[in-house]
């Protein structure tokens, strides 16, 4: 476990089955923190495109294929 419980709270009064259930519960709770936790930083897709050079005029190339409809 990252951080025990057995510091946070007296389980000593608790029948040792009782205290095995609250540690594994408190693992639960302390792994799905951790999996639910976002990343500190945001992935960036700008390696995933492209660019485009468009070397003519887009306006008119759009009417032209329009007009094919």
């Amino acid at each position: 476990m990252p951080r025990s419980i057995d510091n946070m709270l007296d389980l000593s009064q608790l029948p040792v089955s009782e205290r095995r259930e609250i540690r594994d519960f408190f693992q639960f709770l302390l792994t799905r923190k951790a999996a639910t936790r976002k990343p500190d930083t945001s992935y960036r897709f700008s390696d995933l495109c492209g660019t485009l050079n468009w070397k003519g005029d887009a306006v008119a190339l759009q009417r032209s294929l329009r007009d094919e409809w």
